[in-house]
Parts: C-alpha cells; sequence; structure tokens
C-alpha cells in the first residue's frame, strides 16, 4: 500500500513539475506575442513570426491543458486511495 502511493505521489509530482514547467515557458512565449496589424509587404516578416509565436502557444496550451489534468487526475487518485485505506484497515 505505502509503497504504491509513494510511486504515485513521484509520478504526481514528475507531471506536476512538468506542467510547471510548461505554463513557465508558455509564459515567456507569450511576451512575444502582440496584436500587430501588418500594413505593407516590409512587414511579411514580422507575421510570419507572429505566426510561429501562435502556432507555439497553441500547442503549449494543449500541453497544458493535458499534463493539469493529469497532474489533477493523479493527486485525487492518491487522495482517495490513502482515504480508503486509512477507513477499511481498522
Amino acid at each position: 500500500m505505502g509503497s504504491f502511493l509513494t510511486w504515485l505521489l513521484a509520478v504526481w509530482g514528475v507531471i506536476t513539475a512538468v506542467f510547471i514547467v510548461v505554463m513557465v515557458w508558455k509564459s515567456l512565449i507569450g511576451f512575444r506575442e502582440a496584436d500587430v496589424v501588418i500594413l505593407d509587404s516590409l512587414e511579411d516578416r514580422q507575421a510570419e513570426e507572429q505566426k510561429r509565436v501562435i502556432a507555439r502557444m497553441v500547442t503549449l496550451t494543449s500541453w497544458a491543458k493535458g499534463l493539469g489534468i493529469a497532474s489533477l487526475a493523479l493527486i485525487l487518485l492518491t487522495g482517495g486511495l490513502w482515504t480508503y485505506w486509512s477507513l477499511t484497515a481498522r
């Protein structure tokens, strides 16, 4: 029992750490995102850069959602198992 909960908590810690890294990375990339109106062809390079930043943001958002859901599910599972095993051990 105890070792399984320890294993679950270790996996939760790793997933949560990766989730935090992805969120920080997303916020740092988000600083480069700006609402820009492209008026002439000289700004096409800036428009392409903006499209790449937005594409990265979309990808990181999907990763963040998945990792956040996995982190929440693991901590709820761990808490539920710990509670169940504590109540039935008597």
